[in-house]
């Protein structure tokens, strides 16, 4: 009883983690139509829409859209240690994550999420929530997104002051890479 106790929890626990993940895209497929689409730069506020199969086989489908950046970004109280950057400029982007009616809970988080530079380096997002970020705040991890709803909010981003990413990115394991431009300040 114990052993199928504990074997039915990592299942649990297994199928919980492809939410986010994705579980049924082809490794090979997904590798081609990433180079595809990360190519494609969307413009902030156009949602990418994009389909999965969860882990315990049932349809996951959402709209993921970068609605708005801005850099410097007013609000942000945080100890200048927390950035990977001396002296650093806060940036905050703002998301948006819409289920479809048919689709099961989608679960979201912060991690997808990055900043690419020019020369290619990626900037990821402090992972806060609560005092000293701008509220509302997208969630940190296992955020639920339930059938026909949407989930709204922003994710801080420490800058090296004089950067500018020219790139969002949303990455999500086994999915193709989704970009935005960034606009010029």
């Amino acid at each position: 009883m114990r052993i199928r106790t504990t074997v039915t929890a990592v299942l649990l626990l297994a199928a919980t983690a492809t939410a986010c993940t994705g579980g049924g895209a082809d490794p090979a497929g997904a590798e081609a139509s990433r180079a595809q689409a990360s190519t494609k730069a969307l413009t902030l506020g156009s949602g990418r829409h994009w389909k999965d199969i969860d882990g315990d086989g049932s349809h996951i489908s959402a709209t993921t859209t970068a609605v708005s950046y801005t850099q410097p970004a007013k609000g942000v109280h945080l100890p200048t240690n927390l950035a990977d950057f001396p002296d650093p400029e806060w940036a905050v982007l703002e998301v948006k994550t819409c289920a479809d009616a048919a689709s099961t809970n989608v679960i979201v988080a912060q991690s997808p999420w990055t900043l690419r530079l020019k020369d290619g380096t990626e900037v990821k997002p402090l992972g806060l929530r609560g005092y000293g970020v701008p509220a509302p705040t997208y969630p940190v991890s296992a955020g639920t997104v339930r059938p026909g709803s949407c989930l709204r909010g922003k994710i801080t981003f420490g800058m090296a002051k004089g950067s500018r990413p020219d790139r969002i990115v949303y990455d999500v394991q086994r999915r193709p890479e989704v970009t935005w431009s960034v606009p010029r300040a």
